[in-house]
């Protein structure tokens, strides 16, 4: 995250109350950005955008991205140069129990701001989150890849795997990343640059962990609430393979691609994956057992990172290497210990 760059600068964030969007707030209050926000009211209590008084100091505005006007209205008041869509999330499992809203706030709400940024006069980088589970599973097509730069041959997804989508959330998402590229490939075409000024980009990424996630799906929450009271969490697949990326990673791949769209404009459009690569992978029981350790003061038993059984969300990010310079910089054992911190402190 380059401080010299987001000094100043107007940022626009969909989505800003949610556990990812609550941090990226915060780093960029940090590096002296203005931030302007436009969500729904935090989703759980308690949520870190309160516990962590994310609001202050910021424009915060409580909208729904369904509601075309409210949203221009906002967008258009920031003047903001820089526009992060991370509103329209949702749990996978969770999603079946809201179709319609998952699709509607997900699809129409990127539509309507992708509608709104047709007008604007002062945005120049869009990114939009994305997601793992947007991909066809390895599975089912041949044109997967290993992820080589990581020494393993795990099956990881490029930036070219054919979408695909299983629970509402997921399919939401891909059908979310092909109405950008049908923008890409019009109005917002880089042919067209010179008149739009627009760069727009959806940055793909898996689960992430870290201190204030309180959602109800979390396994890291659950961990913490089981931890805090003294009891073991039961793990229904402790042999799962997981590829746990930190908060500050996720941030850190979010700036590092605005700042890439903003200053060498539609070069750097279009998706991008972000993830931890398949050497910084570890089991879900792993993962217990070093986040108790941190929580309780223990010392953790040394242990090798899992490379057999059920690989989840693995994303191949060469590509994110190679153009952007980008890479994890939080190992699973460090982020994790680092959550563990953090959830220790909030129940002292």
């Amino acid at each position: 995250m380059n401080l010299e760059f987001w000094r100043g600068r107007r940022v626009f964030i969909t989505g800003h109350t949610g556990f990812r969007g609550s941090h990226l707030v915060l780093a960029l209050k940090e590096a002296g950005a203005l931030v302007f926000g436009f969500s729904l009211p935090p989703a759980s209590n308690p949520n870190f955008f309160e516990v962590a008084n994310i609001g202050q100091g910021i424009n915060s505005t409580f909208g729904d991205v369904r509601d075309a006007v409210a949203l221009k209205a906002a967008l258009e008041y920031s003047e903001a140069q820089v526009v992060f869509h991370l509103a329209g999330g949702g749990g996978l499992r969770d999603s079946w129990n809201h179709v319609s809203d998952t699709y509607s706030s997900q699809i129409m709400g990127s539509v309507n701001l992708l509608e709104a940024l047709r007008e604007t006069a002062t945005v120049r980088a869009v990114v939009m989150l994305s997601s793992d589970k947007v991909y066809r599973s390895p599975s089912s097509i041949g044109n997967i890849v290993g992820d080589t730069t990581a020494g393993s041959m795990n099956s990881a997804a490029t930036e070219e795997t054919p979408l695909a989508g299983q629970a509402p959330a997921a399919t939401a998402k891909a059908c979310t990343d092909l109405i950008l590229e049908s923008y890409l490939q019009g109005v917002f075409a880089p042919e067209k640059y010179n008149k739009h000024k627009i760069a727009l980009a959806t940055a793909r990424m898996g689960s992430v962990i870290g201190g204030g996630d309180f959602a109800t799906e979390s396994f890291i929450y659950q961990l913490a609430q089981a931890t805090q009271a003294g009891l073991d969490l039961p793990l229904k697949n402790p042999e799962s393979i997981r590829p746990w990326m930190h908060v500050d990673d996720c941030v850190s791949a979010l700036t590092v691609l605005a700042e890439a769209l903003f200053e060498k404009g539609p070069k750097f459009s279009g998706a991008w994956n972000f993830g931890v690569g398949a050497g910084n992978q570890m089991a879900v029981g792993q993962a217990a057992q070093v986040f108790k350790a941190r929580f309780l003061g223990a010392s953790v038993q040394n242990f090798q990172l899992a490379t057999k059984g059920s690989v989840h969300g693995l994303l191949n990010c060469e590509k994110a290497q190679r153009e952007l310079s980008w890479q994890p910089l939080v190992s699973a054992e460090q982020g994790i210990e680092k959550t563990a911190a953090w959830y220790k402190q909030y129940f002292a």
